[in-house]
């Protein structure tokens, strides 16, 4: 029976939470462990009394199963789901018949965990403690009437997470229960400089792979290496994250794209090798491409020195203050009285000149690429981090 002298009225228990040891936050479980209590406080009719009549007594302590108590237990609990409370703790009772029970137990709670902004974000995880055989009309749990509904001043701190705070609300429907949701932050210092900080060097470093010479031989090796090295780092942070298809985390969106970013970069490095080694000549509009994308100023011949004569540079003078192949200058001193006007131009560039140029376009266009997704990744951390 309940404690209420007329049964028709809910009994109301008031529920507080206390806090002890944040035990572990298991993201690939996603799950809550932690060391707590309840304070739970109700009114029984049944123990009202008059201290007088008790040689003054106005507080007792009793065993908690000879009096009545609500069955509560954790709804989403891991563990055994079994009542709280153990027969060897106590209540505590007033004269007035006000009913104290602090039940105490590790609890491991059932989370959802959003990893979008690992490793600067910020979880919720609720602990629902629920009663079993009563219904709304019969109990009612409520917070408490007045103050904060979690008590954490005593909270040892946990190396990963922050308790940023706990809120309580109050469910009747389908039966009466509490809900604390417990609000984590993540402490992103281990993970900015065990692998942030390693990718944004990675990062550079695979634009580099473009400033090495075609003859050293190590091109592709270096390109290999760092690609390899990515490939480290994804299995890294997959293997941190849990399998979550409802949301992607960004940082391992970033490790994704710089992966076959890498790929790339290694198949442009071979075929800019290959490049390098052609002997023919280089087709008059590749020359003229080259010169257009890459501002490359190269000295220019006629298309047919025979018939239209030299017509590398425009003079004399000009023909020797440019460095040239010298039979090239030979043939302007021969023809230099045959220039004319109508003569088709041709630029001197050969295949090494071609892969030259063309590495430092790449270079320049992949160091602007990581600088920008360096910068958008940030820029969606912060932004997280402002919200919070």
């Amino acid at each position: 029976m309940k404690p209420m002298m007329d049964q028709s009225v809910p009994t109301i228990v008031h529920v507080f939470l206390l806090i002890y040891i944040i035990y572990d936050v298991d993201e690939l479980m996603q799950t809550l462990k932690v060391s707590a209590s309840l304070r739970l406080t109700w009114l029984d009719e049944n123990l009202v009394c008059n201290p007088i009549d008790y040689g003054g007594i106005r507080t007792g302590v009793y065993p908690q199963n000879s009096v009545w108590k609500p069955d509560i237990s954790l709804k989403n609990s891991v563990d055994d789901f079994k009542t709280l409370g153990d027969p060897s703790l106590n209540v505590i009772v007033t004269f007035e018949g006000l009913v104290t029970w602090e039940p105490y137990q590790i609890f491991t709670s059932r989370c959802r965990f959003d990893f979008t902004y690992f490793p600067f974000d910020k979880q919720t995880c609720e602990m629902i403690f629920v009663t079993w055989g009563y219904t709304a009309s019969d109990v009612r749990i409520w917070r408490p009437e007045l103050g904060q509904a979690q008590y954490l001043e005593d909270i040892l701190n946990n190396p990963e997470w922050d308790l940023v705070g706990v809120k309580a609300r109050n469910l009747t429907n389908p039966r009466p229960m509490i809900i604390f949701e417990v609000n984590l932050k993540r402490k992103p210092t281990h993970v900015v400089i065990n692998i942030i900080t390693p990718l944004i060097v990675l990062n550079f470093l695979n634009a580099g792979v473009f400033l090495l010479p075609e003859r050293s031989g190590e091109k592709t090796g270096y390109a290999v290496s760092v690609f390899l090295s990515f490939m480290v780092f994804e299995t890294i942070v997959q293997a941190t994250l849990p399998v979550n298809s409802e949301n992607v985390c960004y940082l391992s969106i970033f490790v994704t794209l710089q992966t076959v970013e890498s790929s790339v970069i290694t198949i442009v490095a071979i075929c800019l090798v290959r490049v390098e080694g052609r002997y023919e000549l280089v087709s008059d509009w590749l020359a003229s491409l080259i010169i257009c994308i890459t501002c490359y100023k190269v000295s220019s011949r006629s298309s047919d020195p025979t018939k239209d004569g030299c017509n590398l540079c425009l003079g004399k003078q000009k023909c020797e203050n440019n460095k040239v192949e010298p039979h090239f200058i030979d043939e302007c001193h021969e023809h230099e009285s045959s220039l004319g006007d109508n003569r088709k131009e041709v630029p001197i560039v050969d295949w090494g000149q071609v892969s030259s140029r063309l590495n430092w376009l790449f270079f320049a266009v992949f160091v602007v690429l990581n600088i920008a997704s360096l910068f958008i990744l940030m820029a969606l951390l912060y932004l997280n981090t402002r919200d919070q």
